[in-house]
This record gives C-alpha cells, sequence and structure tokens, in this order.
C-alpha cells in the first residue's frame, strides 16, 4: 500500500555537497481554487501546473527533464506526477508533486474543488440575486460594471417587454398562430441560454457570493471543505510554506478562507522577552497600517517592496511552531487572477458605504491591516497575563495580509466583450497594499472574453506599465507571483547558485 502522503515527511537538512547540489529543505504546497461553472476536477490544476511548473526551464535541474507527453517531439518539460492523497476527501482528485527542484526543494500542488457543492442552482435563485443586482441606485454602481449593467438590464427590460406585449395580444385576440410559433421558439431558446451558460456558470456566484439564507447551507459547505484541506496542510511538518491561488469566484472563497484560518492560527499569548524576534517581525509591518477612516487611505505605500519584505518576515516567525505556539502560519502569499473582488461594494454588499463600515468593523481584512488603535498604530492589543504574571498580547483577527502577501493579476476589460470586465484593481478597496499587476491578454480570438488565458500557454500576453521597464509576459508574471523560488528567503540566491553549478 503506498504512502498517502509520501512527499509530507520532513527532510533534514543538510550542507551542500562536493559535487554543488543543493541541501534538500522542507517541501512547499501551492493550492488553486478554481473559478466558476462546471468545472471538471483536477482540470484547472492540471493546466495551472504546466504554466507555472512544468515549462518554466528554470526551476527544474538537468536531470528532471523528460519528453512532454503531449508533444514527444518538442522541448522538454519539468517532470511531475499524479499521486493519490487523502487530504483532500475526495478519490476524484489527486495531488501533483514535483521532484526536487534546483534549490532542493519539493511543490505539491493541490486544487480544491467546490464546483460539486454549489450545482442545483434554480432558476428563481439565479432571477433573484440578478434582480438584486440591478434594482441599485445608479450611483451604487461601480464605474468599471457600468458597461456590463446596462446590457443586462437592457436585456432584462427588452425579455419582460416581449413577455408583456405577448400577453396583451393574447388576451385580446390579435396573436396569429404564426406569431405564437415564433415566441415559443424564442422563449425556448431563452430558456435553453439561461440553462445551458446562466445556471453552470452564475448560478455558482448566486449560491455563494452573497450570505441569505437561501445560500448559508452552501456557502458553509464549501468553506468546511477548504478549512479541512488548508488545516491539515497547515499542520503537516513535511511543508513551511503554503500558496493559496485563486481564480475568478474562487477569489472570494479563498478570501474568506484566509480570514477565517487567521482568526484561529493568527499569534496569540505573544511576551516580550520570549517572543522578541516575533514581535520585532510584527512591529515593522506596523509602520505601514492604515487608519480606520477610509477617507485618509494612501493610494500607494512610500515603501511598498519594504511593506513585503516585512510580510515575509513575520510569515518566516510565524511558520513555526512550538510548545508556546502550536498553530504555525505557513500561508505566505494568497494570489488571485480575474477576481471580482475588485467589484466587492457591489457583489458582497450593496454599497460602497456598507463595504467600507465592514472594513472598519473588520468584517473584510485590508491591506496592510488596519491599527487597532488610532494613537497606537499597531495590530498588537494585550490579551490577560500568563501563569507568571507577565502581559500577553496578540494580533487581532484582521490583520491577515500582516503575514500574507497578496499578488493581484487582472486584464482591464471594457465593460462588454474585450479583456476580463470581472478584473480589476484591488487598491481602492482592500488598500495599498496589495501588489496590482495588469496585463493585456489575446487568443486566437483576439480580446475576446479573457478571463481563463491567465495560466494559458497558448495565449499571448504581455505585462502592462511594468515597474522595471522591461514588460514580463503574462506567465512570467504568475511564476513570480508564486514564487516557488522563495525570492525574499535568507540565503536563496546562494543556494540556487550552488545547484546551478
Amino acid at each position: 500500500m503506498s504512502d498517502p502522503h509520501p512527499a509530507a515527511s520532513p527532510v533534514t537538512a543538510s550542507p551542500p555537497s562536493a559535487s554543488g547540489k543543493a541541501q534538500r529543505k522542507l517541501g512547499q504546497a501551492v493550492v488553486i481554487v478554481h473559478g466558476m461553472g462546471e468545472q471538471r476536477p483536477m482540470g484547472t490544476l492540471r493546466e495551472f501546473v504546466q504554466a507555472v511548473w512544468s515549462h518554466d526551464p528554470a526551476r527544474a535541474p538537468f536531470y528532471a527533464h523528460v519528453a512532454d507527453p503531449a508533444d514527444p517531439g518538442g522541448e522538454k518539460i519539468n517532470q511531475s506526477w499524479i499521486t493519490p492523497d487523502s487530504r483532500t476527501n475526495s478519490h476524484e482528485l489527486r495531488r501533483i508533486t514535483t521532484p526536487y527542484d534546483v534549490d532542493g526543494r519539493r511543490t505539491d500542488f493541490y486544487e480544491l474543488y467546490w464546483a460539486d457543492i454549489t450545482q442545483g442552482t434554480t432558476r428563481g435563485r439565479l432571477a433573484a440575486w440578478v434582480t438584486s443586482l440591478l434594482w441599485r441606485k445608479p450611483a451604487d454602481i461601480p464605474r468599471d460594471a457600468r458597461g456590463l449593467y446596462v446590457v443586462t438590464l437592457m436585456a432584462v427590460i427588452v425579455i419582460l417587454a416581449a413577455a408583456l406585449v405577448l400577453v396583451t395580444s393574447a388576451w385580446q385576440g390579435y396573436i396569429s398562430w404564426t406569431t405564437g410559433t415564433l415566441v415559443t421558439i424564442l422563449a425556448s431558446v431563452i430558456l435553453w441560454l439561461v440553462d445551458r451558460f446562466g445556471l453552470p456558470y452564475f448560478g455558482d456566484v448566486a449560491a455563494y457570493v452573497r450570505a441569505e439564507a437561501a445560500t448559508v447551507e452552501k456557502r458553509a459547505l464549501v468553506r468546511d471543505r477548504g478549512l479541512t484541506l488548508l488545516k491539515r496542510l497547515m499542520m503537516d511538518d513535511g511543508y513551511d510554506r503554503i500558496v493559496l491561488v485563486s481564480h475568478s469566484l474562487g477569489s472570494i472563497i479563498a478570501y474568506d478562507l484566509l480570514q477565517i484560518l487567521w482568526a484561529d492560527f493568527r499569534p496569540r499569548k505573544l511576551e516580550a522577552v520570549r517572543d522578541k524576534a516575533r514581535l520585532k517581525a510584527i512591529l515593522a509591518v506596523d509602520k505601514t497600517l492604515l487608519s480606520a477612516d477610509i477617507s485618509t487611505w494612501p493610494d500607494s505605500l512610500d515603501d511598498f517592496s519594504g511593506f513585503r519584505r516585512a510580510q515575509w518576515e513575520l510569515y518566516r516567525q510565524l511558520r513555526v511552531r512550538d510548545a508556546d505556539h502550536p498553530l504555525p502560519w505557513k500561508i505566505s502569499d494568497f494570489v488571485t487572477l480575474g477576481s471580482p473582488l475588485t467589484h466587492s461594494e457591489f457583489l458582497v454588499t450593496t454599497n460602497l458605504a456598507e463595504f467600507r463600515r465592514g472594513i472598519v468593523e473588520r468584517l473584510f481584512s485590508a491591506c496592510p491591516p488596519i491599527a487597532e488603535t488610532a494613537a497606537g498604530g499597531t495590530v498588537l492589543y494585550q490579551e490577560g497575563r500568563s501563569r507568571s504574571g507577565k502581559p500577553q498580547r496578540a494580533v487581532h483577527h484582521g490583520a491577515v495580509f500582516a503575514a500574507t502577501r497578496w499578488t493581484n493579476i487582472f486584464d482591464r476589460g471594457n465593460g462588454w466583450l474585450t479583456g476580463d470586465p470581472i478584473s480589476g484593481s484591488m487598491a481602492e478597496n482592500f488598500g495599498p497594499g496589495v501588489e496590482n499587476i495588469q496585463v493585456e491578454l489575446r487568443s486566437s480570438l483576439g480580446r475576446i472574453f479573457t478571463h481563463r488565458l491567465y495560466w494559458s500557454l497558448k495565449a499571448i500576453g504581455v505585462e502592462i506599465a511594468a515597474a522595471t521597464g522591461r514588460p514580463r509576459s503574462h506567465i512570467d508574471v504568475l511564476r513570480d507571483a508564486v514564487d516557488l523560488g522563495r525570492k525574499l528567503e535568507p540565503s536563496q540566491a546562494a543556494s540556487t547558485v550552488a545547484a546551478g553549478k
């Protein structure tokens, strides 16, 4: 019988050998949360791994390069295996594991699959959700969502007007057999479109995105599945890092999971002498905290790179568990692709004022976090005393992005058909600590609805307004965001050089 967790056993670190190979280190896990639609189990996962691992020539040593089964005569790819794993609680799912990379580390890729839970959304539930979106004040519609809003509203008006004319004509006896047949055919086509496209895609959104009596049960089931997987990975001593990647509606699910996990795993019972390194890392993040007055938030951080380094250092301090802190925090990065979180004030709440109230009340987490008190400028608060009488402090539950970097990749759409109208920047809603990277994607159809192209090897994509002056491809942007090489890890550069000798 095979070991269900063969790559999860801790590996003893050792100095580089005479041959110059990098020492073997603890592994890392990448969890991908798929988007809306009738997804096939592992469909998104396999495409994602192809992009960030298999076709990245810099990640694997030469002996791990193999022929591509899909293109035996083409370039070699990095080896990987599909392995049974019990953490997902599903025999339909597997993890994809890699050999040791150039840094002496293995990566396991998991998929949080939830599409089966949201199946069964009714036309009535979808209609109720669409009605709730359309029944808004014009001022409450975000500017970048107005095009899609107008198209949807006009379509609904046309359908309702046609139905009214049909009913009136039938009641007055003015409708002919031919007209009735055409109307019946038209109605059948509309119902087919709703069942074929509306329910499979937007039914998922209607089933999860807003907390209502009709959605609470499915929301709970989706979250329970995600929490089960992530908690098992967090408590696995074979991993010291987790990257949470999400696409489309999956980013709203992943954001919720982050907040719930942080409430349980956040650092607590911190003492001044015993936890000096942890407290020092927290105070470094404190220098960038936001105030509860959202109107005073800066458009950008003075030292954005410094903030990201501080987040990474705090993650490093929290990922090791001991007797005093048995719950480690291992999620170093949150990556969102084509995320509707940019429209949170429209999708998750009813307007911008309600969303901002949720930020201040810590229903939603900002990046950087909001300070515990206006005067203190910290995420810490005192939480009693130890048995010896020493003061103990904890980090508040809304500070998940003190220790987790957030990278948001989006392709700005025009609100109609080109680009990705679902995506956008997160800075206005969630704060200037999110790294927003805009790309421009193209497929064989050009710029028509690029929502699923962020990891496509067949698409053509380029970074817009690159900070370095040298635009990256969309695949390089994704690889840098997932950061399998851990660029901020101490001595990482030296290990990489040693491995390449």
